[in-house]
Parts: structure tokens; sequence; C-alpha cells
């Protein structure tokens, strides 16, 4: 299951999720300013020691902004790709 690590006001992350619907790939969202998933970020940010979005988790596999990928476009082939 691919898990998006977002914020809702993030143009970044809106663009993925939409690109990301227009090609039927399904993906959880996971809004890391809600409480209930602050610790769940927090678990992945002291593995990654990254707090940007859009983050994705496929797997054990994680995309991180400007690491893993320098574009959304490039965030999508991964997803593709590995999920």
């Amino acid at each position: 299951m691919v898990r998006i690590y977002s914020i809702p006001e993030c143009p970044y992350c809106n663009d993925l999720k939409s690109i990301l619907d227009s090609k039927s790939i399904q993906y959880a969202d996971v809004n890391v300013n809600a409480d209930e998933n602050e610790a769940e970020f927090k678990k992945l940010f002291s593995v990654t020691k990254c707090d940007d979005v859009p983050m994705v988790k496929i797997g054990k596999q994680i995309f991180i902004p400007n690491v893993s990928f320098r574009s959304i476009n490039e965030l999508v082939e991964l997803i593709e790709h590995f999920s």
C-alpha cells in the first residue's frame, strides 16, 4: 500500500494526489499535522531525519523529497515502479 505523508496546503502533495487519482493508483493519505498521525510521522522522522512533504512509503521503501526524487513526476514514476 502506498502511504503519502502530506499536509493539506502543500501544492506538491495535492499535485501528487491528483496525478495518482488520474492514474487510479490507490494510496492512503496521512496528514502529518493531524494529532492522530503524530506518532507515525515521528517514527518516520526518526528513520529519515526529514520532515519535508510529500514523503511516500511503500512497504519498507521510503521516498524522500530532494533525496529520492526531484520532481513530482519523478516520484510518480517511482510509485508506479514500486507499487
